[in-house]
């Protein structure tokens, strides 16, 4: 995920797929959204399915400047999955 700068607020969209092609349905989904003090916001994730293919979304409001991790929790059957990526935020 490419950097922001301070005070923007941008969506995000996350694709889920299968590596076998076997079809699968998310139960649920998450997101925690944290910097060196901790977490700053969390949320549940909107699940869409768009032309066969799955997809988790939120929106992101960073309050601080600095490195950011975002993780993102979902479940598919009695599975649980959980997916990180970081970003930082300019002043």
């Amino acid at each position: 995920m490419k950097d922001k700068i301070l005070g923007e607020v941008f969506p995000v969209k996350f694709l889920v797929h299968s590596t076998s092609g076997d079809s699968f349905h998310v139960l649920s989904a998450s997101y925690e959204l944290s910097n060196v003090s901790g977490v700053e916001s969390e949320g549940n994730c909107t699940i869409t399915e768009e032309d066969g293919n799955t997809y988790l979304s939120m929106t992101l409001e960073p309050k601080t400047h600095g490195r950011y991790k975002l993780q993102i929790t979902f479940t598919i059957g009695e599975y649980v999955f959980k997916k990180r990526t970081e970003f930082g935020v300019r002043a």
